[in-house]
């Protein structure tokens, strides 16, 4: 996904119309043709990208964002993001030994991978997508806080997604276990009302960014495997 105004500064050719779905809702966009894409690595890639006004985003995160890359671009790659270190790389996929005990991740659009969840007296185990640009540690999917915790009670809260202002209701949950990870004391917005089309009968939500914090997490896209370390 491309900014609007980048897209303009870049000259992406724009197609179709399109409705942009996400976090927040529904919002104009517009289907962007052949763009060719040079990370600061050398990868390269022709792309057809959506394009759209970034610019709420990017206020809301209180730095400059030009695009989104999107796991149909990562998912050819072994990408690791260093918390610690504050940097991202991409490998390609013979460049890279698993360790052995990797957790398998299924990955059908985007990657979900198992873990357990505690809240008072309650351990549920659920499956989750990993989506590194929430910036909230743990999303519920609604329903799953109903079946899994329903005397869970939280504050209200806001957030941003991409196609606006979301809602939420937010608490602190005491472990998520995870890839062999036993981590304390997260956030958790228990009220998500979008389930992603590719998630099972088990899903349960969303791990995103801050639960990593301290880590370094890598994402092997074509085995279909995760490790922490």
């Amino acid at each position: 996904m491309i900014d609007a105004r980048f897209a303009a500064q870049a000259r992406v050719k724009l197609g179709d119309p399109v409705t942009l779905r996400g976090g927040g809702g529904a919002r104009d966009a517009r289907q962007g043709e052949n763009a060719r894409l040079r990370l600061s690595g050398g990868q390269t890639g022709l792309l057809d990208p959506i394009v759209a006004d970034l610019s709420s985003v990017s206020r809301g995160m209180g730095q400059r964002l030009d695009g989104i890359l999107g796991d149909d671009f990562l998912e050819r790659f072994v990408l690791e993001l260093d918390y610690r270190q504050r940097r991202v790389t991409l490998r390609q996929p013979d460049m890279v030994a698993a360790p052995t005990d990797a957790a398998r991740i299924r990955f059908v659009r985007t990657p979900f991978i198992p873990a357990r969840v505690s809240l008072g007296q309650r351990a549920v185990t659920a499956e989750f997508q990993i989506d590194t640009g929430s910036n909230t540690a743990l999303v519920f999917w609604r329903p799953f806080t109903r079946a899994a915790f329903p005397d869970a009670h939280g504050y209200e809260g806001q957030g941003l997604g991409v196609a606006g202002d979301t809602q939420s209701r937010r608490t602190r949950i005491d472990l998520l276990e995870v890839a062999g990870r036993r981590i304390a004391d997260l956030e958790v917005n228990l009220d998500d009302d979008t389930r992603p089309d590719d998630a099972d009968s088990h899903y349960g939500g969303v791990i995103g960014g801050p639960a990593w914090a301290g880590m370094a997490i890598v994402l092997d896209f074509p085995h279909g495997r995760f490790w922490v370390r």
